[in-house]
């Protein structure tokens, strides 16, 4: 299955102040497969940053969770 992904940080609709912001969500790639990269695009898709994965890392072949991912990035 294609990863399937949320954000969960900032809410839908939040003013975001200048400075640095942090986007958390998670994802999950279904069959059992890690989630090995998540990529957020913070300019609506014409450049993306990599996030990184938190929490536990999954047993191969056993990711039957979703992934936690983080973001820091600044933002004018």
């Amino acid at each position: 299955l294609p990863v399937q992904s949320a954000i969960t940080q900032p809410r839908p609709g939040t003013a975001v102040p200048p400075g640095e912001l942090t986007v958390k969500g998670y994802a999950w790639s279904g069959g059992g497969r890690e989630v090995v990269r998540v990529d957020v695009s913070l300019d609506g898709g014409r450049s993306w940053r990599v996030a990184d994965l938190t929490g536990e890392r999954p047993v191969p072949g056993r990711a039957w969770a979703w992934r936690l991912w983080e973001l820091r990035a600044p933002v004018a």
